[in-house]
């Protein structure tokens, strides 16, 4: 496993301790004299990158689901029922630390941005160091576009702290500043970046060209840039890398550790076990488990709502849904998620950030805002027909508008917004499909203010020019 092998390596290299400032530790800055020399260094420094998109991403799909309406905190005491209730104070431990995650990632790109340029390395091609520096862009930019539609905008920071003495109280840039950065940064990427890897784990484990184009389309449709939405989504579609998953078995196998890096999948968030790298969201989904049995802890749970919302024969429901049986739990008939299972032989499947079932949806949702009604119907009806086992091509019963449009109201924007629901469930994307849309007021019943989370206050305590979002004290 060359990504895992890469991150242990550069964890063992040599850091300066500090303070952290803006989630980014002084203690991230390399100091070993003999690194930064070879490609091999570079390499090393790249992967070590991927660390912390590893750590952002256990917080990801639990912290913005909780806060949507597909799951529901069941502990009182644990720090995410606040998110649940939006009722988030300033120092809610999950705020922050993902503030930190993501700064930390900035941190670890803008050192390879510097100094990989200055590499000489006669060994060292130019491919190989264009590849690593788009991996470094792209991953610059997934972390800002996390932080954006956390907080909104955020300090700007594109080069490595290299001194104590530098000055750490950077305001916050506009959400419009924010913006030009990823997509600036996402546009090198792509020219950059290969197609593909020599193995599927690295294609899917590592920042692509596809990667590029499909979080570019997230970007996109996220600024209401309805047309460059499309244009970056139907690239996705159109390279050769990537395909849907077909049938039940496969698609429900695509979640769980033995279904890993399939073609449908475009970024994936690669984990081993709890021995070596397991992600351990098994146990905030997990009911509790008898004896040499692997279960959780059940801090989180279905709502009724989404056990509710899968039809007859859609073996979508399958993927995401369960009810305990005894053995292996506890207690009978409890929901639960089943996408972060662990199993007996202790592997976490692998965290799916981008798929292309994903990229399909947003191109339906930005063609269905540019005016496009017919070719969105397409790209919905595809999905649909997928979930059922139907062939692809062929028109159906589930196709839009059907039966059940009709009788729930659906416009072919609800009909966009309930798909993504249903096939995204538990990836962590519901929450920010309802703010982009404006819907997450009228959905979940909250005040527009509560859309962004507050800046963390031990930020605003190290950093004066911070000003808080509004709605927080």
């Amino acid at each position: 496993m060359k990504i895992v092998r890469y991150i242990f390596l550069f964890a063992a290299i040599n850091f300066i301790q500090g303070c952290s400032v803006n989630g980014l530790n002084p203690e991230d800055r390399i100091v070993d004299v003999n690194f930064w020399k070879t490609g091999a260094d570079a390499e090393a420094a790249v992967i070590g990158i991927y660390d912390k998109v590893q750590s952002q991403a256990k917080q990801d799909p639990v912290a913005f689901d909780v806060g949507a309406d597909a799951l529901g905190v069941l502990q009182v005491t644990d720090d995410y029922l606040p998110i649940d209730q939006h009722n988030i104070t300033v120092d809610n431990p999950r705020v922050r630390d993902y503030w930190e995650n993501n700064y930390a990632g900035i941190h670890r790109t803008n050192d390879v941005i510097k100094r990989i340029p200055g590499i000489n390395d006669a060994s060292f091609t130019p491919l190989q160091r264009d590849n690593l520096l788009g991996e470094a862009y792209f991953l610059r930019a997934y972390f800002y576009f996390n932080l954006l539609r956390a907080y909104g905008g955020v300090p700007i920071i594109t080069v490595p702290y290299e001194s104590f003495n530098a000055d750490f109280t950077i305001p916050r840039a506009t959400v419009d500043e924010v913006y030009a950065l990823i997509i600036s940064d996402l546009q090198i990427a792509e020219t950059k970046l290969l197609l593909k890897f020599g193995d599927e784990m690295q294609t899917r484990g590592r920042a692509t060209k596809g990667a590029a184009n499909a979080l570019l389309a997230k970007v996109f449709l996220t600024k209401k840039d309805y047309p460059n939405a499309v244009i970056q989504a139907t690239k996705v579609i159109e390279n050769p890398n990537y395909a849907l998953t077909i049938g039940r078995t496969n698609y429900i196998n695509m979640f769980t550790p033995n279904g890993r890096n399939t073609r449908e999948s475009i970024f994936e968030i690669q984990f081993i076990s709890s021995a070596i790298e397991g992600h351990g969201l098994h146990r905030y989904y997990m009911p509790l488990a008898n004896a040499n049995q692997i279960g959780g802890e059940y801090i989180m749970a279905p709502t009724a709502k989404i056990i509710s919302a899968y039809e007859t024969g859609d073996f979508r429901k399958d993927a995401s849904l369960a009810l305990t049986t005894n053995p292996p739990f506890r207690t009978v008939g409890q929901p639960y998620v089943t996408k972060y299972v662990r199993t007996l032989a202790n592997l976490d499947a692998n965290i799916i950030a981008i798929r292309l079932a994903d990229v399909m949806l947003m191109k339906a949702e930005a063609l269905m805002r540019d005016g496009k009604p017919a070719d969105a119907t397409g790209m919905l009806n595809t999905i649909r027909r997928r979930a059922f086992g139907l062939d692809l091509n062929t028109v159906s019963v589930r196709d839009f508008p059907s039966a059940s449009d009709i009788t729930k109201g659906y416009t072919l924007e609800l009909a966009i917004e309930n798909e993504r629901f249903l096939e995204l469930a538990f990836e962590g994307h519901r929450w920010h499909d309802l703010v982009r849309t404006g819907r997450a007021t009228t959905v979940l019943g909250i005040v527009a203010e509560k859309c962004l989370w507050p800046i963390p206050q031990r930020e605003r305590d190290r950093n004066p020019r911070l000003d808080q979002n509004l709605g927080y004290n």
